[in-house]
């Protein structure tokens, strides 16, 4: 299975998403093989930071580009998770990753600045792409998420029943193996079951 995290904008939560995504995958005994095509390699950051402090990701993380994607997809086992990080605003990487998934994760928070962007990403899906917006870092229980969440329903937008919520682990887990989160494990469950 290949899961593409990708949004033209930055800022929407795509690294800690595609990290979390992929440890709950492996806490489930999945092989996991994460590549990061961000040019800005936060994901390799984070990697090489956890296991200079002891706590590696239970996972490899890979420095890679769009010529690589078909070999990745090609030396997959059908029981292993390829996870894909994408940077903001190269439609080109963002593409090929897309074309690469099985399913395309398409981060956002519940603001009009984040979720306009949403807009501007949905045309690089092909018709065949199973994909899901997964609003992140929202306050629950406000007029901004509910707005938000029926902005998409209205448009009948692909979008994740769970909803990531704001919280300082998130921010706090850079550099450390991030621990289990039933957000995200919830996450992992609308993926297997869409596919």
């Amino acid at each position: 299975m290949i899961v593409s995290v990708v949004n033209t904008k930055g800022g929407v939560g795509k690294t800690t998403s595609s990290l979390f995504i992929a440890n709950e995958f492996a806490l489930r005994g999945k092989p996991v093989t994460f590549v990061d095509l961000d040019k800005q390699g936060s994901a390799t950051s984070w990697a090489d930071k956890a296991s200079d402090r002891g706590t590696p990701l239970p996972f490899r993380v890979e420095v890679s580009n769009t010529k690589r994607l078909g070999r990745w997809s090609e030396s997959l086992d059908p029981d292993s998770v390829l996870v894909i990080d994408t940077p903001p605003g190269d439609s080109a990487i963002i593409d090929a990753a897309i074309d690469a998934a099985d399913f395309a994760v398409i981060p956002t928070q519940p603001s009009a600045a984040d979720t306009e962007r949403v807009w501007e990403t949905l045309p690089s899906l092909p018709k065949s792409t199973v994909y899901g917006v997964l609003v992140t870092g929202a306050t629950l229980h406000t007029k901004l998420l509910t707005t938000t969440l029926a902005a998409f329903d209205e448009e009948d937008i692909s979008r994740f029943d769970t909803v990531v919520r704001f919280r300082q682990v998130y921010r706090q887990s850079f550099g450390h193996r991030p621990p289990h989160d039933s957000t995200y494990s919830d996450v992992i469950d609308e993926i297997v079951s869409a596919l």
